[in-house]
C-alpha cells in the first residue's frame, strides 16, 4: 500500500518539482489557493492520474486544509509562505500569517493524526544571515530581514512542537534552489532568460556565494529524510549542494552554454543592504542522519536546464 505524501503549498516551483519526484511511489495531495491545473492535468503530465493524486484549491491561510475523499497522511511538507528579500517592515503581518500562523493551524489540524510520520517544515538559509560560513544548523542565527526573522521564530516554534508536544515535526534548511518551473524573475532564470534574448544582462558585481542545489536533487534529500522519519524529528537539517559557488561563475557558464552575445555590465547594480557575501550550508548532518554522500555536479544541472530551456 502506497504512503501518502501532503504537499502545503505544493502548486509552487518547489511543490511541482517534489510532486513530479514522489507521485511515482507515493500518494500526492496537492493543497494550494490556486493549484496550477495546466501544469498537473496537461496531456504531458499523465503521470498524475486519478488513483494517487488528490488536491484541494482553497485559500487555507486562515482554516484547516480540505481532507475529504484523501488518504491520511504519512508525510506533510509545508512549502506554504510568502518569500520576499525585502526589507520593508510592513511585511511583518502578512508573513506571519504565511508562515508561523500556518504552522499552528496545521498543527492543531494533525496533532492527533494517528498515520502521521513526519511533518517537514521549511526554514531558510536565510536565517543564518551574516553568521560564519559554512553554516551549522547550531550556530545562533542572524537574520537580516523581516523574511528571515519570521523563519526563524516559526522553525523555533516547530522545535518547540516535538520537543513540549510530542509532534513529529522537523526542520529543513533549503539553499538556493534553482530548476525547472521556478518563477523567471528568480536569479538564474532571469540570467538565462536574458542571455537567450542577447539583452544587456545588468547586474552586482556577482562576487557573492551562493550554495546552489538543483530541484530534482533537493527532492532526492527530502525522500532520504522521509526514509529515516524516526532519526529526524525534532531536528533541523540543511539541505543543499554544501558548495558556495560565486554569482559571477554561474553567469559566466551559462552564458558559455547559451552561447550568448550579451554584454554583462558587472556593478551596474550596488550590492544589497548586509548582502551575505559567502553563504554556505554544512550539509554534515544530513548525511550522518540519512547515510548519504552529498555530491551534486551544480555545472552540469545548470547544462540540463538550459537543455531544457529550448536553447
Amino acid at each position: 500500500m502506497k504512503e501518502t505524501v501532503y504537499l502545503i503549498g505544493g502548486s509552487g516551483f518547489v511543490g511541482k518539482n517534489l510532486a513530479e519526484y514522489f507521485i511515482k511511489d507515493y500518494n500526492v495531495c496537492v493543497f494550494d489557493k490556486h493549484v496550477d491545473s495546466a501544469f498537473f492535468f496537461s496531456e504531458k503530465k499523465k503521470s498524475f492520474s486519478e488513483n494517487n493524486f488528490f488536491f484541494s484549491e482553497k485559500d487555507f491561510s486562515k482554516c484547516g486544509l480540505n481532507t475529504d475523499n484523501m488518504p491520511d497522511p504519512d508525510y506533510i511538507i509545508n512549502l506554504a509562505s510568502v518569500v520576499t528579500a525585502q526589507r520593508d517592515l510592513s511585511l511583518f503581518d502578512s508573513l506571519l500569517l504565511s508562515n508561523h500562523t500556518m504552522l499552528l493551524n496545521l498543527y492543531n489540524q494533525f496533532k492527533d493524526c494517528k498515520t502521521l510520520k513526519l511533518f517537514i517544515q521549511f526554514g531558510s538559509a536565510e536565517e543564518y544571515g551574516n553568521a560564519v560560513s559554512p553554516y551549522l544548523e547550531t550556530v545562533r542565527e542572524q537574520p537580516q530581514s523581516p523574511y528571515a526573522l519570521v523563519k526563524q521564530f516559526t522553525v523555533n516554534t516547530a522545535v518547540m512542537l516535538y520537543a513540549n508536544y510530542g509532534f513529529p515535526c522537523m526542520v529543513v534548511r533549503p539553499g538556493n534552489l534553482f530548476g525547472k518551473y521556478q518563477s523567471r524573475d528568480k536569479f538564474i532564470p532571469y540570467v538565462i532568460e536574458t542571455l537567450k534574448s542577447g539583452k544587456d544582462l545588468n547586474v552586482t558585481p556577482c562576487e557573492q556565494k551562493r550554495d546552489f542545489i538543483y530541484a530534482e536533487d533537493f527532492a532526492f534529500c527530502i525522500r532520504k529524510i522521509m526514509e529515516c522519519h524516526d532519526k529526524v524529528r525534532g531536528e533541523i537539517v540543511n539541505v543543499s549542494g554544501g558548495k558556495s559557488i560565486a554569482l559571477k561563475d554561474i553567469i559566466q557558464t551559462l552564458k558559455r552554454l547559451l552561447n550568448s552575445s550579451s554584454q554583462v555590465n558587472y556593478g551596474a547594480l550596488p550590492y544589497r543592504e548586509n548582502e551575505a557575501m559567502d553563504l554556505k550550508c554544512s550539509v554534515e548532518k544530513f548525511e550522518k542522519l540519512t547515510l548519504t554522500k552529498v555530491d551534486f555536479d551544480i555545472f552540469k544541472r545548470l547544462e540540463e536546464l538550459v537543455k531544457q530551456n529550448g536553447n
